[in-house]
């Protein structure tokens, strides 16, 4: 009886990496107060000082948000075929959701069925 060819498993590709260098650079950047505000209580929310927080988020509008790196370039070419830039493609995507849960309702599409 022949022996059969076992396939490797396709493995998912790689995320970007969220930083492709150690080196930090300081910045300074004025912002209105209820900004920092809001920034502030967000990263301690999530147990985070200001800077991580803030690091984060920028890197994540850099990579968009760590998902895989397959979909993050199909969402660049959909975006360059839009013709917008980043951040107002992250907007008509937002949306786009939200006309998406008119349509349906606030967590239609929650892979558990459920509802918080």
């Amino acid at each position: 009886m022949p022996s059969k060819e076992r396939r490797p498993l396709k493995q998912p590709p790689a995320s970007p990496p969220p930083y492709v260098t150690t080196e930090k650079v300081m910045q300074t950047y004025r912002m209105p107060r209820e900004l920092v505000d809001y920034l502030k209580k967000q990263a301690q929310d999530r147990g985070l000082d200001l800077t991580a927080f803030v690091n984060r988020v920028l890197d994540g509008y850099r990579t968009y948000y760590g998902l895989p790196l397959a979909v993050s370039e199909i969402l660049e070419a959909d975006r360059e075929a839009l013709g917008m830039e980043k951040l107002s493609y992250f907007l008509h995507v937002f949306y786009r959701r939200g006309e998406a849960i008119q349509a349906n309702k606030p967590g239609f599409d929650n892979p558990t069925g459920r509802r918080r």
